[in-house]
């Protein structure tokens, strides 16, 4: 049996360590593209969680224009709840004592804000998903129409504040706080000849 020269057991050594050296080096580039995978799935997601709120926000917007002309819906339900000794809403009642609406007229205009404050509050969990076209659209209709005396924010004064979850209230209210309320402009009317109304 030969002996093993001391040289020989070094470069030996030095084989296993860069075989482990060259181990590491795998590992750690497998690392870096397992990151890079799961980041590139993490923005996929992202984009579609964005184009699937933006194709809910419109077809909840074709929704509840439809429901605007459920009259025989609403006259069925209020008489269900007079026979069954139901009572108005508060914003209902509102309506009726300082507007002069009838029950069914109110009871309409309930279901209408409802079904709009519903869509929103599908909205406002997702609101950092928005683009930044979508983001500012949505908090500028949030400020227009709670923001300002009328039908939305007597409707938000005594039916979403008081019932609502804390968190949908805080967004509201900062966007209120921190977003200049839109009025729309008065119509131009010539001195002869019929109203012009600016674009929208």
């Amino acid at each position: 049996m030969k002996p093993v020269r001391a040289g020989s057991l070094r470069v030996f050594d030095m084989n296993w360590d860069a075989i482990g050296a060259m181990g590491q080096m795998l590992g750690s580039i497998a690392v870096f593209v397992t990151l890079g995978y799961l980041a590139g799935q993490v923005r996929y997601a992202r984009t579609e969680t964005r184009r699937a709120l933006s194709q809910g926000r419109a077809e909840a917007a074709r929704d509840m224009l439809a429901r605007q002309t459920l009259d025989r819906i609403n006259s069925a339900h209020l008489k269900a709840e007079a026979a069954l000794g139901g009572s108005p809403s508060p914003f209902m009642t509102a309506l009726m004592e300082t507007a002069g609406l009838t029950e069914e007229e109110a009871s309409l205009l309930h279901w209408t804000q409802y079904s709009w404050w519903m869509y929103r509050l599908q909205i406002i969990p997702n609101a950092d998903e928005l683009t930044p076209m979508e983001r500012r659209s949505f908090d500028s209709s949030l400020s227009a129409n709670y923001g300002l005396p009328g039908v939305h924010r007597l409707f938000y004064e005594t039916q979403i504040k008081p019932f609502a979850h804390p968190d949908a209230i805080r967004y509201v209210e900062n966007v209120l706080a921190t977003t200049p309320h839109q009025v729309q402009p008065a119509p131009a009317r010539p001195k002869d000849g019929p109203t012009i109304t600016p674009p929208v």
